[in-house]
């Protein structure tokens, strides 16, 4: 569906949107459901830790601005009437556009914004259950915490690449590997997940969006010849009720490589939201973080490389003959 036909669609068919056949396909398959459950359970635990990090950093830029304005206050009083305009004049503005002595959002709409590169300094996905939660042990928030008196910025959505698994023989269970041979099924999960907290007097993320279309794609590039791959490329898909979508992509395998010749694939992952009104952030963005679920055996007396999240790279396979 293109942009065109979605503003002259209704919202009542665009939640009616069903998945294109070889999603459906995917989607019915019982591997694909089993490790899309594992996900879920994964998306669940990161969640509640998201939302204790925010209230906790909510409440402690609260308590500091609060005590910073009680600490101004008393020297203000004695201070001239001049003297006390000239000291809120030269106040500061910090980088995330707040004014340090109000606690409110020096440029409007700025505390909206919800850009990768700030998601970082939120809080990072935890995991629970199977490898995805033996991949890093889960730390007490306070420790990654900084100290700031700023309000934390809102984290609306995020994307992630989870995967890939191959089918290790016809109708046999779907297993992690990144070298894989020609005509093997191999398929990779793109993992959106919608801030579930409200907003800052208003509905959370999860349910402003929960209207809107996005487009999931997996661009493709051949390393031998540096050149574009197979595009991944779903029919656009409704968010509807929730706060996660889970989309399977199966990676083409075909053609053969030569002999001698295998092929490296570079994958990236991008997400854009279609039909955004005016004054919301802009929706679109790319997976920063690949849970890669294959455990790497030790080499040269080096430790193993255990299942877990590899940052700003894009996902990477080997197809043989």
């Amino acid at each position: 569906m293109s942009i065109t036909d979605l503003r002259t669609t209704t919202q009542r068919q665009i939640a009616e949107m069903q998945p294109d056949p070889a999603t459906r396909e995917l989607l019915a398959d019982d591997r694909v459901q089993a490790i899309m459950r594992e996900i879920e359970g994964s998306l669940d635990h990161y969640t509640m830790r998201y939302q204790e990090k925010y209230r906790m950093l909510s409440e402690r830029a609260a308590a500091r601005m609060q005590e910073s304005t009680q600490a101004r206050q008393p020297m203000r009083a004695q201070q001239p009437m001049h003297a006390q305009q000239a000291t809120r004049m030269q106040e500061p503005v910090s980088a995330g556009g707040y004014h340090e002595s109000l606690g409110a959002p020096a440029y409007p709409g700025m505390a909206q914004q919800g850009r990768q590169g700030e998601q970082a300094r939120i809080a990072e996905p935890g995991r629970a259950g199977g490898q995805i939660a033996g991949s890093r042990a889960a730390g007490m928030p306070e420790v990654t915490t900084p100290i700031t008196q700023l309000q934390p910025p809102y984290l609306w959505f995020d994307l992630m690449a989870v995967g890939p698994y191959r089918e290790t023989f016809q109708g046999g269970p779907l297993q992690p590997a990144r070298v894989v041979r020609f005509g093997e099924k191999v398929v990779l999960f793109a993992v959106l997940w919608r801030n579930p907290m409200p907003l800052p007097g208003g509905p959370s993320a999860a349910d402003v969006m929960a209207p809107y279309v996005f487009q999931v794609r997996g661009v493709t590039v051949d390393l031998n010849t540096v050149t574009p791959g197979p595009v991944l490329a779903p029919a656009p898909e409704a968010f509807n009720a929730g706060f996660f979508n889970i989309v399977p992509l199966q990676i083409p395998t075909a053609p053969q490589p030569a002999d001698g010749q295998p092929r490296p694939l570079e994958i990236h992952l991008t997400v854009d939201i279609l039909g955004v009104g005016v004054g919301l952030p802009p929706f679109a963005g790319f997976a920063s973080r690949w849970f890669r679920p294959d455990l790497q055996p030790g080499f040269l007396g080096q430790p193993d490389i255990l299942p877990g999240i590899v940052e700003e790279s894009p996902v990477r396979m080997l197809i043989y003959a």
